[in-house]
């Protein structure tokens, strides 16, 4: 069952969260993920979105999300996401 990697976010650095994402792509896709959608949303239709761009990534299932987000090599990127923006990561498996 697939498994979902979710970043709501809030650019402070575009250099540095390109640079994070740069690093991040090759990382993600070893572990079978695929972007899905990253953007912000046109209109906020209810509430106010302190977190205003999303990022949403499939996995083939959890055991290979967890696997990258807990491998060596992306928990090496922490500093340099948390440089390029304030983020709120979430894993969500398919109903």
């Amino acid at each position: 069952m697939s498994a979902y990697f979710v970043a709501h976010f809030d650019v402070k650095d575009p250099t540095k969260l390109a640079a994070y994402s740069k690093a991040a792509a090759p990382i993600i896709a070893s572990f079978g993920g695929e972007l899905l959608f990253k953007g912000g949303a046109d209109k906020v239709l209810s509430g106010t979105d302190p977190l205003p761009s999303t990022a949403v990534f499939r996995f083939p299932d959890q055991n290979k999300l967890n696997a990258f987000y807990q491998s060596p090599e992306y928990q090496a990127l922490t500093s340099a996401r948390e440089a390029g923006a304030n983020m709120v990561l979430s894993a969500f498996d398919a109903a």
